[in-house]
């Protein structure tokens, strides 16, 4: 008798899931088109920055334009160096991950066109920027 009323329990069960699952599907048959939400700006750069200095500070110079990442890299900033992002499709200065000093815990992405030299001298600087403790 014990197994009988644990088959129709069972069989309860796997009914009810049956029903509830064709119910939530019901309405779901169509598909979503999300292509009249895609805007397409052709005038746009199709290209993606290089990125090959990249690192937390650990250690900045007196000079507070060369610092040290957390992988040991060594880089020098420049009066040449470019800092934040540029181009048409760049976000305003003022929304841009960059602060307006280098210090420890900063988050550092940027490139330089020689990675062998020591210290490197960056080309640009595209972030800078603490999410523990942002200062703007």
């Amino acid at each position: 008798m014990k197994k009988v009323r644990i088959s129709v329990g069972s069989l309860v069960a796997c009914a009810v899931i049956a029903v509830v699952a064709s119910l939530v599907n019901v309405n779901n048959d169509t598909t979503i088109d999300l292509t009249d939400r895609i805007e397409v700006d052709h005038a746009a750069p199709a290209a993606s920055a290089v990125v090959n200095i990249e690192g937390k500070i650990t250690e900045v110079g007196e000079d507070g334009l060369s610092f040290t990442l957390d992988n040991g890299m060594e880089v020098v900033v420049t009066d040449e160096t470019k800092l934040g992002i540029d181009g048409p499709t760049a976000p305003p200065k003022e929304e841009q991950f960059f602060e307006p000093t280098f210090r420890v815990g900063n988050l550092i992405g940027g490139f330089t066109e020689d990675t062998t030299t020591e210290p490197v001298t960056a080309a640009v600087i595209y972030t800078n920027w603490n999410f523990e403790k942002p200062i703007r």
